[in-house]
């Protein structure tokens, strides 16, 4: 999401350039062990006046940050769909479309929905279908030819055999639903679940309440299936006890014996933090670790604070409710524990200076490199997070063969500033 707050905060005002790159950079390196990304975008990308609540436009910077961080599927159907008209619809497709990056729950037409949904994506000769409904759009609608995907039994059940007729060998269908601020499902939200299961749905992913609710791995007719009621708040400005964070969930599927199943699930719990950083302020989204103990005071005895509450109260509601599903956490010896450590002290990278800016908004290109903003408001174009200037020569050479900058040089990266190494 993207309240007035966050719109205001990743404004540069060095560049008029809406920052968030930053934000995410925390979160990337967990995305980046899965093949397939899902992010539910509750907001239009329907241009300015950018507005938060109650009806959302947020820059197009935030739908390329999502890109660039790993998101490879966005959901587009939920309560806010309709929030800037037919405009705000059609020019959020736009716009994805512009990028590159596949996208399901709202259409420009029915032609368009026939020919695309259910979305399938294939990886690694897995065939999964995705499906994205809304409960409402909070009284508003639209006129044809556009369409919103409700959730409605007949069209459920309607999608669900179309998605079998493609032979998807998976298929996931994700909810916006549930009780704002309620953290345990509803009767309407186990209704469908269960309604969904009896069609052969193998996944139910559901979120709206803004805060977590309970995960379930279950069997169901010999199958196992995952139920994740609620997965809370992403990234949003929303600052009450139970607001502050939410869930990054993945599955393993295999298919071992012809017949693709869920092996494992797990979770991590982050937490939305707010820093100044000179020109912008970042909302980090932010998994467990020691962050201080690496970049002193990079988390404020408030936030900690925060955290440490919207983690326990997680657990607890949890340790009651969760069925077969575990919780993950990064450790500061693994891979993404190192990449942290770099994060919060220093790092040597490749900079690319006259990119164009059609190449970092695009999904494929674009997820080469990551940008970052110093404290002067000077927006850089990196690629690698190096240990020493030796290895980020290495990306700087492979930088040079692709030819995408006018020039490509060797920087040091540290939480104050970034300085050119000779």
């Amino acid at each position: 999401m993207q309240h007035d707050g966050q719109i205001e905060a990743a404004l540069n005002p060095h560049s008029g350039q809406y920052e968030y790159d930053d934000g995410f950079k925390f979160v990337e390196p967990i995305l980046q062990q899965y093949d397939l990304k899902i992010a539910n975008l509750e907001v239009t990308l329907a241009g300015k006046p950018y507005k938060g609540y109650p009806q959302f436009s947020a820059p197009d910077e935030l739908a390329v940050t999502l890109v660039n961080a790993g998101f490879n599927v966005i959901l587009t159907s939920n309560n806010h769909s309709c929030d800037r008209g037919s405009k705000g619809v059609i020019r959020t497709l736009d716009e994805l479309d512009r990028l590159g990056v596949k996208h399901t729950g709202t259409f420009r037409s029915k032609e368009e929905r026939d020919k695309n949904y259910p979305l399938i994506i294939e990886e690694n000769g897995i065939k999964v279908a995705i499906l994205n409904y809304t409960y409402g759009t909070n009284g508003l609608s639209v006129a044809a030819p556009l369409i919103i995907n409700y959730i409605d039994s007949a069209v459920i059940k309607k999608d669900v055999a179309r998605a079998k007729e493609l032979h998807a060998d998976y298929i996931v269908c994700t909810m916006h639903w549930g009780t704002e601020y309620k953290f345990l499902p509803n009767g309407y939200q186990k209704r469908f679940e269960s309604y969904c299961y009896d069609l052969g749905v193998n996944m139910v992913i559901g979120g709206h309440p803004h805060v977590v609710q309970p995960m379930e791995v279950k069997s169901v007719q010999g199958e196992k299936k995952l139920t994740v009621w609620s997965l809370g708040n992403f990234v949003s400005n929303m600052q009450t006890r139970p607001t502050r964070g939410g869930l990054m969930v993945g599955a393993r599927i295999e298919n071992e014996s012809g017949k693709p199943e869920l092996k494992s699930a797990e979770y991590y719990l982050v937490y939305v933090m707010k820093r100044n950083e000179g020109a912008v302020t970042q909302y980090y989204i932010l998994p467990e670790f020691d962050y201080n103990n690496y970049r002193s005071n990079f988390v404020s005895t408030t936030d900690q604070g925060h955290m440490k509450l919207f983690l326990d109260d997680s657990r607890e509601l949890f340790s009651g409710n969760n069925i077969a599903i575990k919780e993950k956490k990064v450790d500061p010896n693994s891979e993404i524990g190192t990449l942290y450590k770099k994060y919060l002290t220093s790092y040597y990278a490749a900079e690319l200076l006259g990119v164009e800016d059609s190449l970092l908004r695009h999904a494929e290109i674009g997820s080469l490199f990551h940008l970052t903003v110093d404290r002067a408001g000077k927006r850089h174009v990196l690629s690698g997070v190096c240990e020493s200037a030796e290895q980020a020569k290495g990306v700087q050479n492979y930088m040079r063969d692709l030819k995408l900058a006018e020039q490509v040089k060797i920087v040091r990266v540290t939480p104050d500033q970034i300085v050119d190494v000779p």
